[in-house]
């Protein structure tokens, strides 16, 4: 028996948030998990391939460099600049890191993504924006039981399963994913085991609370960054580093949260919720860095409708807490295994946000946007071996945030807005690794203007989704690699430009070229999107107005998908990249383009039982697809992650 898929207060389903999503003035976007269901999708690159604007792209395994307007861009591993939440409840640490790695793409109902400013929707104002990342309940789950089995090569395999009830006013839905594989490359073996659920009571009519629960173990084999010619010519190979040290990866986190929504009079709503988790991290590298982690924050919002001067008025406040506490240790590195102490530190991040945002709409048609996000921010590091070395920071500002929103016609908006956004240190730019040791290295806050303009809608065989915008950022935290041994060190970039374009659009070739020729029901759909990412530094002491290192300026990818009213599609697909970018910020080496094909679809074999193919680089090409940046590149350097190569991945769903 298939459940239903409306929404409920706490979380509501795909079609509501669209509707709440084409209020803001600004570029936003929203990823159905329907998207790609035909596809073994294991990390972001997978899920955000057809999202204009947003960078995401594929190291080894589940890691993923992660960018949405070259913010965070040079960060060499996991996550900056970017509001990671999940179910509207902040996922990153109380210092604004992340690590993506928790996120199962089969245990989300929809993505939103809220470029640059646009995060200030749920109180973000960091360069990138935010993600939020929405869990299935069990009204809005696709079934009751569900079972998934996918798996190819590279000895790859993944189970999924998926349970989904409503007792009366209680609803229950729970995941269990558990995959292996060898990986691509020499010493890449990943193994993860992952726990989702969550428990709904609706109180009342107008009340209704949930709570939530993650578990995620995640082990994986690191091989490490190649010479250019070894990655051109040896692609599988892992670094001698990498092996030599048995590096790894290996995380277990535990999550509990809490959201309360009341519905109000007059068609407002109220969340209230709390959150706690436990991270740890055992991760052999240049070192074995050995570290455990309690996060805990508290959160509201509200969002409400009414009249301010006769006109419609939406109104939006919220209000944030977190705080995190890392003990963070170091030993020698012996092959993987724990030699003896060499640091031991505990890192305490706090951060309090205000934001409030209000629509008032002049025209019944033109709405303008204000808004406003004040946040202070702790960081203390303490140093157990040595507590001269103890130090902290304190940050604090305001970002205002101006825009307007008009629809056009019922099917299409243009929208442009101007924001500032702040972003304090993470813990890891404050704490670097030298010759003496870990140092609390005093660094100042990023911040940016942003202006940004665009369209979006759908007419006739038509929908599109098309933005520019130009960010002048001051103080940019900028990452490169000192030692290919040792993790990146960060400094301020005093004056840099980031600007570019985030395009996309979807022809229904059938209606347009082929009239009356296909089956009713089927389609033919040309999906395209395009993104332009031009940065570079401004009048630097050391380089000038040279481009910053990290991202291929232009990124191509389309699909022509056909999908048949019998439960039948199809899509080969391109992703084109013309140039891979500056490796270094001399520019002296640029990282060779490349083009690859994929094919992917599914079919229903019977009511509840599907099958799909995904296959990928069908010719095979060798490329470069990720490298940690530098500030001068010399051949002998080992700094490219090359692209995976061909392969192919099948699965069965079996819904009921």
């Amino acid at each position: 028996m298939t459940a239903p898929r409306s929404g409920t207060l706490t979380v509501p389903d795909v079609e509501a948030v669209k509707r709440e999503l084409a209020r803001v003035p600004g570029a936003v976007a929203v990823v159905p998990a329907d998207s790609y269901r035909d596809k073994y999708a294991t990390n972001l690159e997978d899920t955000f391939a057809f999202t204009p604007g947003v960078f995401a792209s594929k190291r080894y395994g589940q890691e993923t460099r992660l960018s949405i307007r070259g913010a965070g861009l040079s960060r060499g591993y996991h996550l900056r600049s970017i509001e990671l939440l999940l179910n509207g409840i902040p996922l990153n640490l109380a210092d604004g890191s992340g690590d993506f790695q928790e996120v199962e793409p089969l245990t989300v109902q929809h993505m939103e993504v809220y470029r640059g400013g646009d995060g200030l929707q749920y109180g973000a104002a960091a360069l990138g924006g935010a993600i939020n990342i929405v869990s299935p309940t069990a009204s809005t789950a696709p079934a009751e039981n569900l079972l998934r089995v996918d798996g190819g090569s590279f000895g790859t395999l993944r189970a999924h399963g998926e349970f989904a009830r409503i007792l009366g006013d209680t609803d229950f839905f729970a995941t269990v994913t558990g995959l292996t594989s060898e990986g691509w490359r020499d010493h890449s073996r990943e193994k993860t085991a992952r726990f989702a659920g969550n428990l709904g009571q609706r109180i009342n009519l107008d009340t209704e609370t949930r709570f939530y629960l993650n578990y995620n173990a995640v082990d994986q084999e690191l091989p490490g960054t190649l010479s250019l010619a070894t990655a051109q010519n040896d692609p599988t190979s892992a670094s001698a580093t990498a092996r030599g040290g048995n590096q790894q990866r290996n995380t277990r986190s535990l999550r509990f949260a809490n959201k309360t929504t009341f519905a109000l009079d007059g068609g407002g709503k109220l969340d209230v919720g709390a959150y706690a988790g436990y991270y740890s991290l055992f991760h052999p590298i240049f070192q074995v860095l050995d570290q455990g982690a309690t996060n805990f924050g508290a959160f509201t919002r509200y969002t409400g409708e009414g009249t301010l001067l006769g006109h419609r008025n939406i109104v939006t406040f919220g209000a944030r807490y977190g705080r995190t506490s890392v003990t963070a240790k170091q030993f020698v590195n012996n092959a993987g295994s724990r030699g003896a102490l060499t640091q031991d530190g505990t890192q305490i991040s706090t951060t309090a946000t205000l934001y409030a945002e209000n629509a008032f709409y002049a025209l019944p048609t033109v709405a303008l946007v204000t808004g406003i996000q004040g946040i202070n921010a702790t960081r203390d590091y303490r140093n157990n071996l040595n507590a001269a070395k103890n130090d902290d920071a304190d940050f604090t500002s305001a970002s205002p945030k101006l825009g307007l929103l008009w629809d056009v016609t019922p099917g299409a908006q243009v929208f442009a807005n101007v924001t500032r956004s702040y972003e304090p240190p993470i813990m890891s730019d404050l704490t670097q690794t030298n010759l003496a040791g870990i140092q609390f290295v005093p660094m100042d806050p990023q911040r940016a203007l942003t202006y940004e303009a665009g369209t979006r809608g759908s007419e006739g065989a038509a929908a599109w989704d098309i933005t520019v915008y130009r960010a002048e950022v001051r103080d940019e935290l900028v990452n490169f690699t000192t030692n290919p041994a040792i993790p990146a060190a960060t400094f301020n970039a005093r004056r840099t430009l980031h600007q570019g374009i985030e395009a996309s659009l979807a022809l229904d070739i059938g209606r347009i070229a082929m009239p009356g020729t296909l089956p009713e029901g089927d389609r033919l759909v040309f999906e395209q999107v395009y993104t332009l990412n031009d940065f570079s530094f401004e009048n630097d002491a050391a380089y000038g107005d040279n481009k910053l290192a990290g991202a291929p300026p232009h990124i191509y990818t389309a699909a022509l998908r056909y999908s048949s009213s019998r439960g039948f599609d199809i899509a080969p697909k391109i992703n084109w990249v013309p140039d891979g970018g500056y490796v270094d910020y001399a520019n002296t080496l640029r990282v060779p383009g490349y083009v690859t094909f994929g094919l992917e679809g599914g079919m229903d074999v019977t009511e509840g039982l599907r099958i799909f193919l995904d296959a990928r680089n069908l010719t095979d090409r060798r490329y470069i697809a990720n490298y940690t940046t530098v500030t001068a590149y010399a051949p002998a350097q080992e700094n490219f992650y090359p692209g995976e190569g061909r392969s192919v991945f099948v699965g069965i769903t079996a819904s009921f």
